[in-house]
């Protein structure tokens, strides 16, 4: 069964929650190109501001797995 993936543009400010766990709320802090690699989002958790994550924009924009606010 193919995954659902919608192309949307990731801008910095973006929040997004996690599919299932809608108590946490990710905000993209800025996107970046690393070298040989498709495009990552650096993402905060909106309320452990000392939390930072990489992942890439093709899994922030699966709406499987994640949905923009």
């Amino acid at each position: 069964m193919p995954r659902s993936v919608r192309k949307i543009a990731l801008q910095a400010g973006d929040r997004l929650e996690k599919v299932g766990r809608p108590e946490r709320i990710r905000v993209v802090e800025h996107l970046v190109k690393p070298m040989d690699q498709p495009h990552h989002a650096v993402i905060l958790d909106d309320k452990h501001y000392g939390e930072t994550r990489m992942f890439a924009q093709s899994v922030l924009c699966d709406t499987s797995r994640y949905r923009r606010l």
